[in-house]
């Protein structure tokens, strides 16, 4: 389970603000999301040869396209520096 100490961190560095009911709803669901995680994680695959497979999935082509400009990207971040995203911790 998830505390309201480590939401609150999460919500910080998401510039997220929660309190009272919205960080009891956001606890609860956040944990049936990391218990599912943990529910997967500890699945027996002993049973599947996850190597071998009957049909052959076609991968696209890889073509070089145009990108969105890098100002564009970065108008909404709440700081940039050389064209890059600035995280602080």
């Amino acid at each position: 389970m998830i505390t309201h100490e480590e939401l609150k961190k999460i919500a910080a560095l998401a510039k997220l603000s929660l309190d009272g009911e919205d960080l009891d709803a956001l606890a609860e669901d956040v944990g049936a999301v990391i218990d599912f995680a943990n529910d997967i994680a500890e699945a027996d695959l002993s049973s599947f040869d996850l190597t071998e497979r009957d049909e052959e999935y076609p991968l696209r082509e890889d073509v070089a396209a145009p990108s969105v400009p890098a100002e564009k990207i970065l108008s909404n971040a709440a700081e940039s520096r050389g064209g890059y995203f600035v995280a602080r911790g």
